[in-house]
Formats: C-alpha cells, sequence, structure tokens
C-alpha cells in the first residue's frame, strides 16, 4: 500500500455525520486522499472507512499502549497520568513512524485536584500524576505545567466520596486558566452535587457518565444547552455484571442522550478488567441506554471530515446495519490499520 497513486475503494466510509456509499482513495504520502477517478481500483476493501475511532478516556501508564491499535482503536485521550510519561508517549506516537505501532494520542497531564483530594494516595496513581493546589492562584501555574507537557485538555477531580475536592472558586479558578491556554476542562464527577458544581464552573466534559446521583431534569437540560459533553465509561461499573452505580449511570445517560447531550465514547482504560481496544460491552451499553445509531457512531468516529485519511485509519468488515444495537455489534470488529499496511491486513 505504500506505492504513490494506488487506488483503494471502500464499500462505505463515515463523513463525521452520516455514512455514504463506495468511497474511491488516491494513495499519497501514507494518507488516503479522496478521488473522482473513473479508473480501475488496486484494491477494493469490502468494508467500511472509518478516518478515526477514539476512546475518549484512557490511562496509558496503567495499559500497554502498542496493544491498542490491535483491537480497533485508532486515536485515544489519556484522562490523567504522570505527565512526563504521557507526554513522551504523545510525542512518540506523533512520529510518523509509530503509526503501526502506537494510536494517536491527546494527553491530560496530571490530574488537578486540592490538597488531600482524589486521587492522591492511590496505589495505582504515582505522586507525580496529582497536582495538588491549596489555592485558586495556584491554577495558573498548575494548568500551565500542563500545557507545557503537551495537554490537549485539563483534567480536574471531583469526588466527595472520596475526600475533599476544590471548592467552587478553586474550580472556577482552574477552568479560567484552562481558557487562557485555549484548553478545554474535564471533571471526574463522583458525589452528590459533584455534576453541578461542574457545570456551574464551566467544565467542558464530564469524565464519566455521573455514577453516584440521578440527575434531575433542570440539571440534565442545562447539560445539554451548554453542550458540556459526557464520556460513557458505562462497564467500569461490574464490568459486564451490572451494579448498582451501572443503573444509575445508565438511566443518567437514557436522560442525556433523550436531551440531545453530546455522547462520547471512553471506557477508562487501565481501571479493571477491559477490553484493551474496541471494547463491545461498552459499545453495546450505549444503544441500551438509548444512544440512536449515529449518535453511537459519532461517540467513537468522531464528527470531522478530514480532507484526507491517515496514516492511522479503522475499518469494519460489511457495511453499516440500521439499527443501533445491530450497528454496536458490528463496530466492535474493527480493525485499526495503517494506510501503508491496509493490504496486508486484508490478507
Amino acid at each position: 500500500m505504500s506505492s504513490q497513486g494506488m487506488l483503494v475503494s471502500f464499500e462505505a466510509i463515515w463523513l463525521g455525520t452520516s455514512f455514504r456509499g463506495r468511497g474511491v482513495f488516491e494513495v499519497r504520502d501514507g494518507l488516503l486522499h479522496p478521488s473522482e477517478t473513473d479508473a480501475v481500483v488496486d484494491v477494493e476493501v469490502p468494508g467500511t472507512l472509518f478516518a478515526r475511532l477514539t476512546d475518549h478516556h484512557v490511562h496509558l501508564t496503567l495499559i500497554d499502549p502498542a496493544s491498542i491499535m490491535a483491537g480497533g482503536i485508532t486515536h485515544v485521550i489519556d484522562l490523567g497520568g504522570d505527565p512526563a510519561v504521557t507526554s513522551r508517549l504523545r510525542e512518540e506516537s506523533r512520529n510518523p513512524s509509530s503509526a503501526g505501532a502506537l494510536p494517536g494520542i491527546h494527553i491530560a497531564g496530571a490530574f488537578l485536584t486540592c490538597v488531600g483530594g482524589y486521587p492522591k494516595g492511590r496505589a495505582w496513581a504515582p505522586e507525580a500524576a496529582v497536582v495538588e493546589l491549596s489555592d485558586p492562584a495556584d491554577a495558573e501555574t498548575a494548568v500551565g505545567m500542563q500545557a507545557a507537557h503537551g495537554a490537549s485538555l485539563i483534567k480536574v477531580t471531583l469526588n466527595s466520596v472520596a475526600g475533599p475536592v476544590p471548592s467552587p472558586d478553586l474550580l472556577a479558578a482552574i477552568v479560567t486558566a484552562a481558557r487562557a491556554e485555549g484548553l478545554p476542562v474535564a471533571a471526574h464527577v463522583e458525589g452528590e452535587g459533584m455534576t453541578r458544581r461542574a457545570l456551574d464552573a464551566g467544565v467542558n466534559v464530564l469524565a464519566h457518565t455521573p455514577f453516584t446521583e440521578r440527575l434531575d431534569a433542570e440539571l440534565v437540560a442545562r447539560l445539554s444547552r451548554a453542550r458540556t459533553a459526557v464520556v460513557s465509561t458505562l462497564d467500569i461499573h461490574g464490568w459486564g455484571d451490572p451494579t448498582e452505580a451501572s443503573a444509575i449511570a445508565s438511566d443518567n445517560l437514557r436522560h442525556l442522550a433523550a436531551a440531545g447531550a453530546r455522547v462520547l465514547y471512553g471506557t477508562d482504560l487501565g481501571n479493571g478488567p477491559l477490553p484493551l481496544g474496541v471494547n463491545p460491552r461498552e459499545l453495546a451499553a450505549l444503544p441500551a441506554a438509548g444512544v440512536e445509531r449515529d449518535a453511537l457512531v459519532e461517540s467513537i468516529a468522531g464528527t470531522e471530515h478530514p480532507d484526507a485519511v491517515g496514516p492511522r485509519l479503522a475499518w469494519v468488515p460489511g457495511v453499516p446495519p440500521e439499527s443501533a444495537a445491530d450497528t454496536a455489534s458490528w463496530l466492535a470488529a474493527a480493525r485499526a490499520v495503517t494506510v501503508d499496511h491496509l493490504e496486508d491486513a486484508l490478507r
């Protein structure tokens, strides 16, 4: 597949908001460029092309990052870890020679919290992975440190079940500092009132569907109007054996999806026995919670319509089914490859 000018076709392609039928692409410089040629193609791929399949919540320091693409995921967002490690992985992923070994990586850097806040002291969270802020005046420096490590967003923790949480003033200062850097803020919300606190501060992303409190209709409507994204992470509650937390999270996601809230596929990979790559249980939980087919696909495949695809891409054998549940099962067969090795993957 590395030959310049080679033509490849797919039965269907995802264009960011909908599927389209057969698409033809020309290989140039390790990328797939859309082509309108009527020439006979060199390789016909019996499946559907996705420019990317993203897990919006992983912890790369707790897993083998090189195993993710083998499971069908092309891109990940690391939501908290030692920034010295995650920034190095981010840089490695940007090297074209690593495209077949690592997914595309975006990072949040360290967890930001108050003194003594979660996940300080957890065995899985080394000291460098947590930055404790004692005063709103600390926010600019803490956020700037993560930006210097290449963070694409900032992660803050609001876990009142585990201990102290950032005050409204401290949280607002973190959000303000992040906005000054042009970075969105993702929040771990756990405990009564934490979702509202995050929303009041202008947090952009909930790192989990809330699972310790049932959201009332007014809060659901506000989250939808604010376009606050919600990362699903339903399967971490029992890993296939439903728990009370999974019931609460699924019910909240049902109301959020019905209100038009933006749902993002994410697994919290590194937290318990989760499949490396695409998680069939996570996918299946989304339509079960009322997420419709195209919203399900958007949650993992994104809404971008790139001018060229690659060097990483994903494809699923066959064409997309009509129902959300069938589409979830179909997506679970996704394969992540690079443009240069697509032909090898078909053998």
